[in-house]
């Protein structure tokens, strides 16, 4: 099914500067077949409803959560279409990318914990060392990018922060692999 080509593949949801309008998601569709977006929606995350757009065969789509703070941090990407409602956590959160008729085409749930991040020592508190979670692409200035696109983006492992400032939007990512380590799930 052509769905099943189009799924997220980085997402900005914490910037250095903390400014909530240089956030994105990008898009790739892995078909061989151009995808209009049609009617399709984010229901979860952000509310953005696509129009007569598409993403060509092995290309990619961003939808910037401002279209003109996105231009002006990245001139050279295109396919880009933006503004939406509602905000990505800077933590946790779904991002839900659905059909025009309803049905779930993709979905992530992303967080800056776990198997998302690194667990590395804390700083020295009354003589102890505590543990904290690290990842650049919170808040570090990184974006969060799908390490194989072949693989399933529901798991961490799959995820990591960009070697870009600001990401790669509009292009391929920047710690892209297509041979990587077993996803370990239980």
């Amino acid at each position: 099914s052509l769905s099943a080509q189009v799924r997220i593949n980085e997402v900005h949801y914490h910037p250095a500067s903390e400014d909530i309008h240089e956030k994105y998601i990008e898009l790739l569709n892995t078909g061989a077949a151009p995808v209009n977006l049609d009617g399709w929606r984010f229901s979860d995350g952000v509310d953005f409803t696509f129009t007569n757009v598409s993403i060509p065969a092995g290309g990619f789509l961003v939808v910037a959560a401002d279209l003109v703070t996105f231009t002006n941090l990245h001139p050279t990407a295109t396919n880009v279409v933006g503004n939406w409602t509602g905000r990505l956590s800077n933590s946790d959160e779904d991002i839900d990318l659905d059909h025009a008729t309803g049905a779930r085409a993709d979905s992530v749930h992303y967080a800056d914990k776990g198997d998302w991040a690194v667990r590395q020592c804390g700083p020295l508190d009354h003589n102890h060392r505590g543990w904290l979670w690290n990842a650049a692409h919170d808040g570090g200035g990184s974006s969060l990018e799908l390490i194989n696109p072949a693989l399933s983006n529901n798991h961490g492992q799959n995820w990591g922060a960009s070697l870009v400032p600001n990401g790669t939007p509009g292009a391929p990512n920047s710690i892209l692999q297509t041979n990587i380590a077993p996803i370990i799930l239980d």
